[in-house]
């Protein structure tokens, strides 16, 4: 089981000899497809003023730095007189941040976007509308990322010095009651999925595979048919507008070790398009083919309620379940997780 990733700001305490040498390991790809990302080959006393341009923040495992990123104002042109070249960096209320990096081998586990997420709740406590980056025209996984976190272009320049054309990408960081209150619901479903499935962990096989008298059986029964409903059904209806052929009782996974990488691995893919969802879809109708292939439309965000609810209703099942085999049960109330973050902020 992997260790708990800690989002933080830099301390004194942290080395820059270390904080570099992971920019250069995120960015040596980069800079072999010939992009002179500066931060590919900075040095300590660069990394140490560019993270003191505003609040370098870093993700720390086990007492090693594995990412980090620095967000910052508006620059002022008579101290940063680059910056004519990019108005976006000079905007009244628009910060920005630079200095992105995750370490190679943790990329892909959603945790840029929770860097990225920290830069804009330090934005937005600081009375920012909006967010802006640049990045190199050719690196098309930074741009995806950014893309699905729902930056959009809005311009380009060429930075002296650069072997490449950067693109800026801005996005509005206003947020409404509907997405927080949505956002909140996504983040307490992977958290949950996350608690649950701890306790499920010690669980003798015999216990995880035998008839409790649920719906769906057995533990392992009713995780695949979360596994079906909650990320093969209705994710995919949400991502694509497609209902796929399956049934609500198939056994989508019977590998156990490889079910629960999937129920986490879908519980956090709500949280990036909860990020790019316009409000005006969250406030619309979400249509949509019944298994039956009927067509359906329902409020677009109630319908999304419906997808967290289902999840709570079935981890409610398997709770009970192995609280009457004798086991711990897990403490997976809403306020319970609500109580945590406060004492962590």
């Amino acid at each position: 089981m992997s260790k708990p990733t800690t989002i933080r700001p830099l301390a004194a305490r942290d080395s820059m000899d270390a904080l570099t040498a992971l920019l250069h390991r995120a960015y040596a790809p980069l800079a072999e497809q010939g992009m002179n990302f500066t931060a590919a080959t900075q040095t300590a006393e660069q990394t140490m003023r560019r993270a003191a341009e505003g609040q370098c923040f870093v993700a720390e495992c086990d007492g090693e730095l594995i990412g980090t990123v620095t967000v910052c104002g508006p620059y002022e042109e008579s101290v940063a007189p680059w910056a004519v070249a990019a108005p976006w960096f000079r905007e009244h209320g628009t910060a920005h941040f630079h200095q992105f990096a995750v370490a190679p081998g943790r990329q892909r586990e959603g945790l840029g976007r929770r860097l990225i997420g920290a830069c804009e709740q330090w934005a937005l406590d600081h009375g920012y509308q909006r967010m802006a980056l640049d990045t190199a025209e050719p690196a098309s996984d930074l741009r995806a990322l950014y893309s699905r976190l729902g930056y959009e272009l809005v311009g380009q320049v060429q930075w002296e010095g650069k072997s490449y054309r950067s693109v800026i990408m801005r996005k509005s960081l206003d947020r409404s009651p509907l997405r927080e209150h949505l956002q909140t619901m996504a983040r307490y479903n992977l958290w949950a999925t996350r608690e649950l499935l701890t306790h499920v962990d010690a669980l003798p096989e015999a216990d995880y595979r035998r008839d409790a008298g649920l719906f769906f059986k057995s533990v392992h029964g009713t995780l695949n048919h979360l596994l079906v409903g909650e990320h093969l059904l209705w994710h995919e209806r949400f991502a694509s507008g497609q209902t796929p052929a399956l049934r609500l009782d198939d056994e989508a996974e019977p590998d156990r070790a490889r079910l629960r990488e999937r129920l986490i691995e879908g519980a956090m893919a709500w949280l990036p398009m909860l990020d790019i969802w316009s409000d005006a879809r969250l406030q619309g109708r979400f249509d949509y083919l019944s298994l039956s292939g009927q067509p359906v439309s329902l409020p677009f965000s109630a319908t999304l309620g419906h997808v967290f609810n289902h999840a709570t209703h079935h981890r409610g099942q398997i709770t009970a379940a192995i609280t009457a085999m004798g086991h711990d049960c897990p403490e997976i109330d809403l306020v319970w997780m609500l109580q945590n973050e406060s004492r962590k902020a």
